[in-house]
């Protein structure tokens, strides 16, 4: 079946790659502003795509386990930011990438929502590990994003 013109389809902006130096987090614990460039919504689009990278080299994640994504929108009021997600301050959630139980690299995707507060709305993101057995996701993790939106189809 042929998709006819004006039936809603996506669109996709360039993907982007956040990591600068990812340091390894401990489970249950939070990456740090470092780990990630900043990333602004140039597109204005009020959905993304995400894939994460994470490579266990010598212990896998438990089973049924997962790495939750974080955003925090910058200059929310004037040059304000919202307060940076940890233990106590679990804002803004947007979504978990599931993991398997197995060593070496991993991609998953997940479709995230996007709060904008103006046009450009600029982001950080951050992760938390909840890969259980007190394992560590080593260091060189990475985020890719991909900002999309729905439309009609030309």
């Amino acid at each position: 079946m042929t998709i006819s013109t004006n039936s809603l389809v996506e669109f996709f902006g360039d993907q982007t790659t956040l990591g600068n130096t990812s340091s390894a987090v401990a489970d249950d614990g939070f990456s740090q502003a470092a780990d990630l460039n900043s990333w602004t919504n140039t597109e204005d689009a009020p959905r993304a795509s995400v894939v994460l990278l994470a490579n266990w080299t010598t212990t896998a994640p438990d089973a049924g386990s997962s790495i939750n994504l974080y955003a925090r929108p910058v200059d929310i009021q004037s040059t304000n930011d919202q307060v940076t997600p940890d233990a106590n301050f679990a804002h803004t959630y947007v979504g978990s990438f599931p993991v398997n139980n197995a060593t070496g690299a991993q991609y998953v995707t997940i479709d995230i929502s996007l709060i904008n507060t103006k046009t450009a709305q600029e982001f950080e993101f951050y992760i938390e590990n909840k890969s259980g057995s007190a394992e560590s996701l080593p260091a060189g993790w990475d985020l890719y994003i991909t900002p999309k939106t729905f439309g009609p189809k030309a």
